[in-house]
């Protein structure tokens, strides 16, 4: 099994705060960097495409989640998760790859994902 690195750099907006009394609305910033892994062969086939699709979405979810100071709960940001999979299906450029992402989230999410 050949499998190859993808390193992604992104800046990610996570809306959270500290304390109770903070601005719901408040946003901490801070950026990203994740080595993106996958299975080079797998993407001969559409089934293969499919894995290494679920495969970036955990990996993403994993990088884009975090704790609750207070609460304690493990949080998933959305939105970083689907720039995280956008960037590496853009990344990885497979044509099979993207007919999967494209078939499950849609078109437009992938380039709205890029901006």
């Amino acid at each position: 099994m050949t499998s190859r690195i993808l390193p992604l750099a992104l800046t990610a907006a996570l809306a959270g705060s500290l304390f109770f009394a903070a601005p719901a609305s408040a946003e901490i910033q801070r950026q990203l960097e994740l080595d993106v892994q996958y299975d080079v062969t797998a993407l001969s086939t559409a089934t293969g495409a499919e894995t290494v699709l679920d495969s970036l979405l955990a990996q993403a979810e994993d990088a884009c989640s975090y704790a609750r100071p207070i609460a304690g709960a493990d949080r998933l940001d959305r939105a970083c998760a689907a720039e995280v999979v956008a960037k590496a299906v853009q990344g990885i450029g497979d044509a099979g790859l993207t007919e999967a992402y494209e078939a499950r989230f849609g078109q437009a999410q992938l380039f709205a994902s890029l901006d």
